[in-house]
């Protein structure tokens, strides 16, 4: 009994453990089936590296021929049989080989490149999801405490109304105001549950909404936009991907050109020749006989004309080369773009933090004044709710403030790809 109570305060244990934004971008990352695919096409790129790499290798092959007839002459007999063993060499042809090797590792670089920039992508969704999540947590408490203050509210002026101290226009304006409130507090509840479905889906598990912890991101330092971009544009994947694909385009243009070098390969083939179902010697008659023989050839080969398709292959990548190098130039137009706007936000919202701090101070002051105030029948129904609305407001504006601009900070890390 002891041993499983044990085990049963562990299980309790784990369930309850708290799960940080970075343990979140942990699990995101091992089961992201994104990832996963393109990990899958690296692995496939490597293997057509090895693919082509063959070509350098002599290729060797068996065979074996036995033919029958209804007759025979002098040349044929009824019955014969072959034995081959063939290796084949090639010697060169004109660096084909060499430039599609190339061309397929610059593949492979490209591959890892967009393995890199979906990963980025993956950390930055991960941490967003969990920032909207306690940012949809943050507001629900918000609504809850909204509705709740309302609610004590709706007692008191309940309370004055039956004694006739107010009149039934201020009671009921409480009351609409009170429905209004939960409102607001079921559509807080309904962004809960939206923020997590998404977060869970990320993590490919259900989400304990008591065992996220806060997080406090901060953008440590802060460097001027111009030594920002250029840090993106030396760091961010999507421009090394286009990079390797263009280096791939050229390496291919290469390996087209072999088409004006001429083709050399060996061969080498041992036949073993009989007239039986097993070879072991064939007769010629009075002509003689033969048992085995090792052939030896040599291949010289040169393409003369071949109807202008290599000069089509290599416009068609030099083309492809032009079309890489536009995408290129958009993405950095796009990344400075991207720039410009995490930074504008980070500003925006780091500003909203420090007003919205003074403000929910004085909404808090300004509440408890005018909540006595009214008590005491100085302060009418009106000016209580719009009180409670300021409250509400300044501390739904603070917590936006505080969590877009985390947000922000994951942002601008995604667009430097930190």
């Amino acid at each position: 009994m002891r041993v499983k109570s044990i085990i049963l305060s562990l299980c309790v244990v784990s369930n309850l453990m708290a799960l940080t934004i970075d343990e979140a971008v942990e699990i995101a990352l091992e089961k992201s089936h994104l990832i996963s695919s393109n990990q899958h096409k690296v692995d496939t790129s490597k293997a057509s590296e090895k693919l082509a790499g063959s070509a350098y290798l002599p290729n060797l092959s068996l065979a074996y021929q036995y033919k029958k007839r209804d007759f025979e002459n002098f040349i044929s007999k009824k019955k014969e049989s072959l034995f081959n063993a063939n290796f084949d060499y090639n010697l060169f042809n004109g660096f084909y080989d060499k430039y599609t090797i190339k061309s397929q590792k610059h593949l492979t670089q490209a591959q890892k490149f967009l393995l890199a920039s979906t990963t980025s992508d993956v950390i930055q969704k991960t941490k967003t999801s969990y920032l909207s999540l306690l940012q949809a947590l943050q507001m629900r408490e918000v609504a809850n405490e909204a509705v709740t203050l309302l609610e004590n509210q709706l007692k008191d002026s309940t309370n004055l109304f039956q004694q006739g101290l107010i009149p039934k226009s201020q009671y009921l304006k409480v009351k609409v105001e009170l429905q209004n409130s939960k409102q607001e507090q079921l559509q807080a509840e309904s962004d809960v549950v939206d923020t997590s479905n998404a977060l869970s889906n990320l993590l490919h598990q259900e989400i304990d909404l008591k065992s996220l912890t806060k997080s406090d991101i901060k953008r440590i330092g802060f460097d001027n936009f111009q030594t920002l971009f250029t840090k993106s544009l030396d760091n961010r994947n999507e421009i090394k991907y286009l990079q390797a694909l263009q280096e791939s385009e050229k390496e291919s243009i290469r390996a087209v050109n072999s088409t004006y070098y001429p083709k050399l390969n060996f061969v080498l083939d041992y036949n073993k020749y009989g007239d039986e179902v097993f070879p072991d010697k064939f007769s010629y008659g009075e002509l003689g006989s033969i048992d085995d023989e090792v052939v030896g050839t040599i291949n010289l080969s040169y393409d003369l004309f071949n109807g202008g398709r290599s000069k089509h292959q290599k416009a068609i990548h030099k083309t492809t080369i032009l079309s890489l190098n536009e995408d290129i130039k958009n993405t950095e137009f796009e990344i400075k773009l991207q720039l410009q706007q995490a930074l504008q936000k980070l500003k925006v919202t780091a500003g909203q933090i420090e007003v919205a701090k003074l403000s929910i101070e004085e909404a808090k002051e300004h509440y408890q004044m005018t909540n006595n105030r009214f008590k005491q029948q100085l302060d009418s129904t009106t000016d209580l709710l719009d009180a409670r609305l300021l409250l509400t407001q300044a501390q739904n504006n603070l917590t936006q403030a505080e969590y877009e601009y985390q947000k922000a900070v994951v942002n601008l890390e995604r667009v430097v790809e930190n």
